[in-house]
């Protein structure tokens, strides 16, 4: 393996662990707190083992569906389970819905939820662009390479899910981290009043 591939390797992983996070602090009951994120839990079904599977995936909204783009293609697990099978659950914060997930092979459509990531950031900008062939990815460019990017329709059913919702963890668990969180923040709290008294008597002297 080549340095540029370990490289990308190392890299690759350190964001699925950044994606997975949220995944935490919904098993730990924290969920709500992250309504403000266009983040979700989107759970699909094994096209293995049957089982729910949980991934976070960021999204924007028209209407009533969600869009969501898979970083790595159609080729990610996730994404295969739902060509497999399309019944998914979506979790935002304290809302959980049934929903049918679908390709987007309507390049008009898929460009326009590409847009609605991109504009008013440079963040999707650069990302867009690193995904694809593109070197820049503005709306003309984008409209260009529009196929190469791999978009998902997610529409409520109004049904009961079918998929459970990501389970918390147990009621111990959660008190051990609740206590941890309190206990950093106090301590950096601590932290904070030390440094200003500390350039409160610099100022004095």
């Amino acid at each position: 393996m080549s340095l540029s591939s370990a490289t990308i390797d190392r890299s690759r992983d350190l964001a699925m662990q950044l994606l997975r996070a949220p995944l935490h602090l919904y098993k730990l009951g924290w969920g709500p707190a992250l309504n403000w994120i266009p983040l979700l839990i989107l759970t699909t079904r094994g096209r293995k083992s049957g089982l729910a599977r949980h991934v976070v995936v960021e999204y924007r909204r028209h209407g009533s569906k969600y869009y969501i783009v898979s970083g790595w293609g159609a080729d990610t697990d996730w994404c295969r389970n739902i060509q497999q099978d399309n019944r998914v659950t979506i979790q935002h914060g304290e809302q959980i819905v049934d929903a049918r997930a679908q390709l987007v092979d309507d390049a008009a459509e898929a460009l326009r939820a590409l847009y609605m990531f991109s504009r008013n950031s440079w963040i999707y900008e650069m990302l867009f662009a690193r995904m694809s062939s593109a070197r820049a990815a503005d709306l003309n460019t984008l409209a260009e390479v529009v196929e190469e990017f791999t978009v998902l329709r997610l529409e409520p059913t109004g049904d009961e899910p079918e998929l459970p919702a990501i389970e918390p963890y147990s009621e111990q668990v959660r008190q051990v981290a609740l206590f941890f969180v309190l206990a950093v923040g106090l301590r950096l709290l601590v932290a904070v009043l030390r440094s200003g008294k500390s350039k409160g008597r610099e100022d004095g002297a």
